[in-house]
């Protein structure tokens, strides 16, 4: 069942890039809600623990959020595709989680994590057209992301101390993570600098693909608690 969901969303997504009609956008994302949801009903819970979850989760909250930003349908769909299509490919088998780590703070950090991994990429897409003359005003699309972002680490730190006894544990995704905050920290601090709030377009761009390594890369390479 959740192959053919996985299927017609990109089926969507392909129409979408060719008519770029935004409802065939919504009705994709729709789609997934309900594979989502589906998937949730068999667990007993979100069961985003593995790759497939993982991905299909966020691949959700980038169409919602690039839909509600008025974000190019094209463009959207395009990435959104990127991310679904791998999703044909993944098992989609459930491991047994102990419940001391499925608990609602649990849920808030990668909830919150994921929609702000979705606004920063977004801002990297405002930038890459401010590149080209355009004007999207990408700090308050950074500072969102910041926000959520901030709050994810806070959550996620709690939950930590609570399931492991430590607040922060020294593993690849934790390191990476506290960079991937430091950068956007700064980016949202370069006005202050006219030198560097030049390069503020090109270093918003660059932050889109420390948002794809963080994400993908880190728990595909180096496993760590946050391994797939």
């Amino acid at each position: 069942m959740e192959k053919i969901g996985i299927a017609a969303s990109i089926l969507l997504l392909l129409l979408t890039i060719i008519r770029e009609n935004r409802f065939l956008l919504l009705v994709s994302s729709l789609i997934l809600t309900v594979v989502l949801i589906y998937r949730s009903f068999l667990a007993g819970y979100p069961p985003i623990f593995n790759p497939f979850d993982t991905i299909l989760l966020f691949s959700l909250l980038f169409q919602i959020v690039s839909f509600f930003l008025k974000v190019s349908n094209r463009i959207t769909s395009g990435l959104a595709l990127l991310f679904t299509l791998p999703l044909l490919f993944f098992k989609t088998g459930f491991k047994e989680i102990p419940p001391i780590i499925r608990t609602p703070l649990f849920f808030i950090h990668v909830g919150t994590a994921m929609v702000s991994y979705s606004l920063f990429l977004i801002a990297s897409i405002f930038a890459v057209f401010n590149l080209f003359g355009k004007d999207y005003k990408t700090e308050s699309v950074v500072k969102w992301g910041l926000f959520l972002f901030t709050l994810s680490l806070v959550v996620g730190g709690v939950w930590a101390f609570l399931a492991w006894g430590d607040l922060f544990p020294l593993e690849p995704k934790s390191l990476f993570s506290l960079f991937m905050w430091l950068y956007f920290s700064l980016l949202v601090h370069l006005k202050f600098d006219k030198e560097l709030a030049k390069l503020k377009n090109i270093l918003t761009l660059i932050g889109g693909l420390v948002v794809l390594f963080t994400f993908l890369g880190v728990n595909f390479l180096f496993g760590g608690t946050h391994g797939f």
